[in-house]
């Protein structure tokens, strides 16, 4: 491992120290709405990442295949968080639960199949290249045509769907073009600009992502102040309805 690949990662990881911390507030202001449970799984995507990049600054699981480096961290970072990135875009759009599991299993064999492309060589690197595309493309249509469907009228939770599915749609361009250009595809950049492209987009993709459910949290307490509100308004009219000793 190379000292500024090394500390590339390291500062990463301090990156996604600050996005565990930013689900820890985003949790406390939460208090009292029914969706502080599920959120609090954000951190996961901040947590996990920073785990695996400690272990790739300290070289864990990095191997040489076929004259390419696969550094096996960075896609079991992928396969958990990214799946969640694309999940979660779809909890705040309203998706279904079938809707939600769709993408997040077309995002995991992406990174499954892209994996498998690094390992290989030849024609079959670049077969898996296409289909791991090939469910890239896919995420975009459920970004972009399927979740809008069934998107609510709120204003709160439509602007925080936009803000999310843009942020990672126009991020997640970028990586088939970097795998394209490093030592995995033609080899235009070297190992080194690649892991530190890979890490700056990596940080860009999921730091910011959780600060935006922090900075939209109202979406949230906006849906559960108004259901309460529905209940006591409800049982305002049963009482009122109810018959009394007068009557």
């Amino acid at each position: 491992m190379t000292d500024p690949v090394s500390g590339a990662y390291w500062l990463a990881a301090v990156a996604f120290l600050v996005g565990v911390g930013i689900t820890a507030v985003l949790y406390t202001k939460l208090e009292g709405s029914r969706e502080r449970t599920r959120l609090a799984a954000l951190a996961v995507i901040p947590g996990f990442a920073g785990l695996c990049y400690v272990g790739m600054a300290l070289g864990i699981g990095t191997v040489t295949i076929n004259g390419s480096e696969l550094v096996g961290l960075r896609y079991v970072d992928w396969i958990v968080t990214t799946p969640l990135l694309v999940g979660f875009i779809g909890y705040a759009a309203g998706a279904s639960r079938r809707a939600i599991a769709g993408v997040m299993i077309a995002d995991a064999l992406m990174i499954a199949f892209g994996a498998a492309a690094v390992a290989t060589g030849g024609t079959l690197k670049w077969a898996l290249f296409g289909v791991s595309s090939l469910f890239h493309l896919s995420l975009f249509a459920y970004l972009y045509v399927i979740f809008p469907r069934g998107l609510p009228d709120d204003p709160m939770q439509r602007g925080l769907f936009s803000l999310l599915k843009n942020h990672v749609g126009l991020l997640w361009l970028a990586y088939p073009f970097v795998w394209l250009m490093g030592p995995a595809g033609i080899a235009f950049t070297g190992a080194v600009g690649t892991a530190l492209t890979y890490a700056f987009l990596d940080v860009l993709a999921k730091v910011p992502y959780v600060y935006f459910f922090y900075a939209r949290r109202q979406a949230f307490i906006d849906v559960t102040a108004s259901r309460e509100a529905a209940k006591d308004d409800a049982s305002d009219a049963l009482r009122d309805d109810a018959p009394t000793a007068a009557d």
